[in-house]
């Protein structure tokens, strides 16, 4: 029963670009917006866009342009804040960034290159990635070992099968977000990079 499920799960995987492939894009010397704005989408999976940027320059999240051009640096904190906007709030991601870098705006008194920052986390995202699909399957075995009892027709089966699936991937990623949350709570803030209380993207 887990066959057809399972093979759509893992094509859902497979349409998820690994992040390593923005890594060669951090070796250039500068990209302009739009061209950031599209490494971006495709290796976030999320609607990304000029303004969005813009926004995070406005905010103070990022250091201002150099003639339209955005540097490593700054494509790389970009390239994070955007992952990180899909599980936590601009604010909470900026202070998580702050935390290591200081003040989110001025690059000079960070304390790990951005480059190097997103090369390892696209180095745990990719390897996490890998480890799931393997770990997926035997979560699908589970699931299915639990319904062995159960008295319903196959399609039935598969149906409540495929929720379970899923309910249990949302309450992994929602286990995994609340202690991200309470950890992010208890870290240190650093005064020079308080946040701009206005709303934005």
């Amino acid at each position: 029963m887990k066959t057809s499920y399972l093979t759509e799960i893992m094509e859902i995987v497979n349409t998820l670009e690994p992040k390593a492939k923005a890594l060669p894009y951090l070796e250039l010397d500068s990209m302009m917006l739009s061209q950031v704005v599209e490494v971006a989408q495709r290796v976030g999976q999320n609607d990304i866009n000029n303004t969005h940027i813009q926004n995070w320059v406005r905010r103070k999240y990022l250091p201002s342009p150099q003639k339209k051009k955005y540097n490593r640096e700054q494509v790389a904190n970009i390239l994070l804040i955007n992952d990180l906007r899909n599980i936590l709030s601009l604010e909470e991601a900026s202070r998580l960034l702050g935390f290591v870098n200081q003040t989110l705006a001025d690059n000079s008194d960070d304390r790990i290159n951005p480059s190097k920052l997103y090369q390892y986390y696209c180095e745990i995202f990719d390897r996490t990635q890998l480890d799931w699909q393997k770990s997926v399957e035997q979560l699908a075995n589970e699931v299915d070992d639990s319904l062995t009892d159960e008295e319903m027709n196959e399609e039935d089966k598969e149906k409540v099968a495929v929720t379970l699936v899923i309910l249990n991937l949302l309450a992994r990623g929602n286990l995994y977000k609340q202690i991200a949350e309470h950890w992010l709570k208890i870290l240190p803030k650093e005064p020079e990079h308080e946040l701009n209380p206005s709303k934005g993207s």
